[in-house]
């Protein structure tokens, strides 16, 4: 376990029995298995999208594996922060899947306390750092830290597919100190967003249990990659692929370039199924993101709203 992760938690007694497998937390008794802390249930409402992405893809998103610098230039042009801000920053991550993110924040020398509600073992195995990374199993809605307690509070790809995006917004905030900075990421609720295809679909995937959907998907993703390549290369095809057809072909993409087709639809078939089939996909407008940033927060922010997401980050000097 983390070198000091007992005295980021709301419990001045917390403490860990000897053979390190219980976590003595406010009176309960939380397992811990694998150095990972269990304070949500290994089910979850997750268990249907998220569970099959980890297990079919666990690895697909890390930089280190898949031979691309992609989370790496997302996070830095996203959060606009020098590389080196991280450094020495003890970081919360609400919402860390298997792992993607949390490689590149412990690359650039942050110390990162990694939450997500399930699944933790796979981000546990794909990370296995036992000196820069502490793995926990639990709800971004109900933290178990101490409030003001961390320099960065960081949450991307996440706050959208959370039960409601607003209370978790308002929960998480709590938990940066007062000269900390956090960065959110949520999909932008404008209209190019929402009047895309898998808006219109997802009332009927979402029920489509996981093993089907995600077969459709991969058996209509070599079809898709064709169609979609066609309509790109002609006036107004872009519009098409991004309003009706359902499938993510990032063939064009600069940072994907050098990778061979069947990984680009490997990546094509994981993003269209996560599009296709979270139980959440509730993107927050940038009026409200601001509305309860501001209850938070005490240094200064910014707030944009790019066509397809919108990005809360402190203003770093």
């Amino acid at each position: 376990m983390l070198k000091n992760f007992l005295t980021t938690l709301d419990d001045p007694n917390a403490n860990l029995s000897k053979d390190g497998a219980m976590l003595s937390f406010k009176g309960k008794e939380i397992p811990v298995r694998n150095g990972v802390p269990r304070f949500s249930p290994d089910g979850s409402y997750s268990d249907g999208n998220f569970a099959k992405l980890r297990e079919e893809h666990a690895v697909l998103q890390f930089d280190s594996k898949n031979g691309t610098t992609d989370r790496d230039q997302t996070i830095s042009n996203r959060t606009g922060w020098p590389k080196e801000f991280w450094k020495g920053k003890t970081v919360l991550e609400c919402g860390c899947g298997a792992g993607p993110d949390t490689e590149i924040l412990r690359n650039w020398g942050a110390t990162v306390i990694a939450v997500d509600i399930a699944g933790s073992d796979i981000a546990k195995q794909n990370l296995n750092d036992e000196e820069n990374i502490q793995i926990v199993q639990g709800s971004i809605l109900d933290l178990p830290f101490k409030k003001h307690g961390f320099d960065i509070v960081f949450c991307h790809r996440v706050l959208q597919h959370t039960p409601n995006p607003h209370e978790t917004l308002d929960h998480i905030l709590q938990f940066v100190k007062p000269d900390g900075a956090v960065f959110v990421h949520s999909y932008a609720r404008t209209w190019i967003q929402m009047f895309r295809w898998k808006y219109a679909l997802l009332p009927f995937t979402r029920k489509v249990e996981s093993e089907k959907l995600y077969n459709f998907v991969k058996g209509y993703a070599p079809t898709a990659m064709k169609v979609t390549g066609f309509f790109r290369k002609i006036p107004g095809g872009r519009a098409v692929n991004h309003f009706f057809i359902p499938f993510l072909n990032y063939r064009h993409a600069k940072q994907f370039e050098s990778l061979t087709d069947e990984r680009v639809m490997e990546i094509g078939i994981h993003d269209t199924f996560d599009a296709l089939s979270p139980p959440y996909d509730h993107p927050i407008s940038a009026k409200d993101m601001r509305k309860i940033a501001e209850k938070h927060l005490t240094q200064p922010f910014e707030i944009e709203e790019r066509h397809m997401v919108t990005l809360l980050r402190t203003k770093i000097k």
